[in-house]
């Protein structure tokens, strides 16, 4: 027995040689093989820094190896998805075709303008005194206004129509450059809306209406916010559950409509006063036509409250 493990002593078997060839075959495969065995799929968009494409933007942990560069002075690029693979592959990337033939690089744009955001909430804000902001964005509308800072001598501009809505547009303007910019407002507001149609120049009082919180979304006319007994009257018929603005209602007059008055009438030295009652509404300097208890028809302007000189 002892010379018959003697005789197989370094004779090699079949089994560990094929194993070593097998060990050797795929070391020397991994050493020779390309460092670069991912295969990129591609997207149709793309969001870049700059005009610079660098490989990170197609494959995550890479060094910053330009792949493309893209013409300046622009926001939104589109590339034909061949030319980004031929790019690629020269950074030793095989990819996949995205699923248009057309790949598209937009600049990725600042998301705050905290500036502007507070000028934009503070105007609305003296616009709608009732007005709750809960954020407001804004997105420029050129590629060069997208690192904007706003600096001391930067004006901001809006049209007062801007206000009528919660969206829009508006410029700042710095020295002699111009910024153009869009904005979204996102809150809601206190209004008063109509617990039942109130008749045109009836006198609006606490129990006609109730107060509500809505969404800003668009005004054709302010709404009315600092409703009092008293203090407004119907402009026109008001509908149940409409909402209350300068366009519907108005501040009660100095004369109402079938109120009295007391009429006043000068000649020299000569004063004549007597009461009669009103036809139409009038404010303090409005002319407007008063009837004497005989019937008797007169004009007159309103001086003050409840007071007609008459012509």
């Amino acid at each position: 027995m002892v010379e018959h493990d003697l005789a197989k002593v370094g004779v090699a078997g079949s089994t560990p040689v094929s194993r070593s060839i097998i060990i050797l075959f795929f070391t020397i495969s991994f050493i020779t093989s390309p460092l670069h065995a991912q295969i990129v799929q591609l997207k149709s968009r793309y969001l870049v820094d700059s005009n610079i494409v660098t490989l990170p933007i197609f494959v995550a942990g890479e060094s910053n190896i330009t792949v493309l560069k893209l013409q300046k002075g622009r926001s939104l690029w589109k590339v034909p998805a061949f030319k980004v693979r031929e790019s690629l592959k020269s950074a030793g990337y095989d990819s996949e075709p995205p699923p248009s033939s057309m790949i598209t690089f937009e600049r990725a744009q600042k998301s705050s303008f905290p500036k502007l955001q507070k000028l934009i909430a503070r105007r609305y804000e003296q616009h709608y005194p009732t007005l709750k902001i809960r954020a407001v964005s804004i997105k420029p509308t050129g590629s060069e206004t997208v690192d904007f800072t706003m600096k001391p001598g930067c004006a901001l501009r809006m049209s007062q129509n801007s206000f009528r809505k919660k969206s829009g547009t508006f410029t700042v303007r710095c020295k002699k450059r111009v910024h153009y910019f869009r904005y979204s407002v996102d809150g809601k507001i206190l209004v008063y809306k109509a617990n039942h149609q109130i008749k045109k120049d009836k006198i609006i009082d606490p129990n006609s209406v109730h107060a509500k919180y809505i969404p800003f979304e668009k005004f054709y006319a302010p709404p009315v916010t600092d409703l009092e007994k008293g203090r407004y009257i119907a402009k026109l018929n008001i509908a149940g559950s409409k909402i209350l603005t300068t366009a519907n209602t108005e501040p009660v007059p100095a004369v109402l409509k079938n109120s009295p008055v007391r009429c006043i009438y000068k000649a020299g030295s000569v004063v004549i006063e007597f009461d009669a009652t009103a036809l139409q509404n009038g404010r303090i300097g409005d002319r407007i036509t008063v009837k004497k208890s005989d019937g008797k028809i007169y004009r007159g302007r309103v001086v003050k409250n409840k007071r007609v000189e008459l012509e």
